[in-house]
């Protein structure tokens, strides 16, 4: 293990005019943490003080906030496990000339998922879900972490949130239990570049039957977040309850990059043609250890062909792709085969290029 300490970063050069919008981005073996905000101009000094514990690498991405453009990326910079006492970083694009001071240490081995687990259990902080016992969510959290298959939507149809959740949990359960932590606490956790908050409606709800505390508290919370009109309840149903459920493919977008903190999101539309080669970009994403979320009709996965299929579910690339094109004047002669998750359990798919095309919408992907 080694521990990073983050000294000062000095601009010698802004990238505005006037003073940038700082928002610097600390990656511990690859899991986003939270942010940390300033604005900065020519020859000021922000101290930052900050210390962090890591066991393979940091990366750390400088960011000038220009709402409503685009934020502008300053530059990144990768530390190693290499031991120094004084070392620099600088950002320099986009016209900006910032330094980082750092210092890397040795630290004692810990596992970092057991410590993020030992500050909830031990933090006397009161929790803000009337209806969510403490000591429920730590045992689901616990049980999570050793299994992500344990994420599970069950009878919701919060499909797209739960696949982010299973990945959050997959690629950086130290986060995923700060994050519950944060919500369960303060009713709110910090994302990339916001704070997620659920309506008073949904905190004030019983948990729905048949999903585990941990999985409502954080999936109903993304899918709250969003719904400006129809707020997620334990209680509604029907239409009032699908529709407050409904993931858009620039919903996965903005989640792939703000919960999973992905910088190159896209999405890929199979509407009309496509199909296989939309899925060699979640293979190629997925390989590059992002993600890649596939739009589908549910019977891909379970239950008979439907009359007319339409987009939706959501579920999560998991490999072992294989694809037989067939013969191009031939319609319907290939093949496909993958992994993907789904309702807490992995599903081997094996379907004719005709089947496929039918139930298959889009893929979003992140890396």
């Amino acid at each position: 293990m080694r521990q990073l300490i983050l000294k000062q970063l000095k601009c010698h050069e802004s990238e505005d005019w006037g003073a940038d919008e700082c928002r610097l981005e600390v990656y511990l073996d690859g899991a986003l943490q939270p942010y940390l905000k300033t604005n900065l101009n020519k020859k000021q000094v922000w101290a930052l003080n900050r210390t962090y514990t890591f066991q393979t690498s940091v990366d750390i991405k400088l960011w000038d906030e220009d709402s409503p453009d685009a934020d502008d990326f300053l530059g990144a910079a990768h530390i190693g496990t290499g031991v120094t006492d004084n070392a620099a970083a600088s950002f320099t694009q986009d016209g900006a000339n910032y330094k980082l001071w750092y210092q890397v240490i040795e630290a004692p081995d810990v596992d970092p998922v057991k410590a993020a687990i030992d500050a909830f259990e031990h933090s006397s902080q009161p929790g803000v879900w009337p209806y969510i016992q403490k000591a429920d969510l730590l045992a689901d959290i616990r049980s999570t972490v050793l299994n992500p298959f344990e994420v599970n939507q069950n009878y919701t149809p919060f499909c797209g949130p739960t696949a982010i959740v299973f990945e959050l949990v997959a690629k950086q359960p130290a986060r995923y239990v700060a994050l519950c932590q944060s919500l369960y606490e303060t009713g709110q956790f910090q994302s990339r570049t916001k704070v997620v908050r659920p309506s008073d409606q949904l905190r004030q709800s019983k948990v729905r039957a048949g999903i585990s505390v941990a999985d409502w508290m954080l999936i109903a919370t993304l899918r709250d977040s969003e719904n400006l009109i129809f707020p997620v309840d334990a209680n509604s149903s029907g239409l009032v309850n699908n529709i407050a459920g409904i993931t858009t493919p620039w919903e996965m977008k903005g989640w792939i990059y703000e919960i999973l903190g992905y910088d190159q999101v896209s999405f890929e539309s199979t509407f009309v043609y496509g199909e296989f080669d939309a899925m060699r970009k979640a293979h190629a994403a997925w390989q590059q250890g992002g993600v890649g979320f596939l739009m589908i009709d549910a019977s891909m996965l379970q239950g008979s062909a439907p009359a007319i299929a339409y987009p939706n579910h959501w579920v999560s690339y998991l490999g072992n792709l294989q694809i037989d094109d067939g013969i191009w004047y031939q319609h319907d002669s290939g093949h496909i085969r993958f992994d993907c998750y789904s309702w807490g359990r992995k599903y081997s798919v094996d379907l004719g290029e005709g089947s496929f095309e039918d139930y298959m919408w889009g893929v979003v992907t992140g890396c």
